[in-house]
């Protein structure tokens, strides 16, 4: 379901159309902004978590409120699952996922499982919507992943901490 601009709403402020993967919002500097091609619209909710104005809705109605970077779920890959086959990696339009060896020192399986990167990820849950397997979940902020990444002592975690 695509999401839906509220023209008297809109301030023009040109963000959604920034920060829209899929380039499909358009509109002049303080006028209303529109989603031209809904049915490319990816419901990723990033033009929604960046309105100022909440003039972005959902396509069950509801506004969608403004959300800061860290409070945004990303994806976060079950590792134990993870069977490698990169239909997360293939369904990321800002390739976001990497293949990357298992957690476990003791697989010794050639197979590689899928990652996160989070300083890409824009939360748009194909990746979770997509998987044959059921193993990625939107459930955690960035804060929360980066967390148990660090916990885990993934390659997301050890970039995070670096940054820091």
């Amino acid at each position: 379901m695509a999401f839906f601009i509220i023209e008297e709403k809109c301030v023009g402020c040109t963000l959604c159309a920034k920060e829209c993967p899929m380039a499909i919002i358009e509109g002049e500097n303080k006028e209303p902004f529109r989603i031209f091609a809904v049915d490319e619209c990816i419901d990723c909710s990033l033009c929604a978590w960046v309105c100022p104005a909440e003039a972005i809705q959902n396509g069950y109605g509801e506004i969608v409120p403004k959300l800061k970077k860290e409070q945004r779920p990303v994806a976060w890959i079950d590792e134990e699952g993870c069977t490698g086959c990169e239909v997360c990696m293939e369904s990321c339009p800002v390739d976001a996922i990497f293949k990357a060896d298992p957690l476990d020192p003791s697989d010794s399986s050639p197979t590689k499982v899928c990652r996160v990167d989070f300083d890409t990820c824009i939360n748009c849950s194909l990746c979770a919507k997509l998987c044959p397997w059921e193993t990625i979940s939107m459930a955690l902020t960035r804060e929360e992943a980066d967390e148990l990444a660090k916990m885990q002592g993934t390659f997301a975690a050890e970039t995070a901490v670096s940054a820091s």
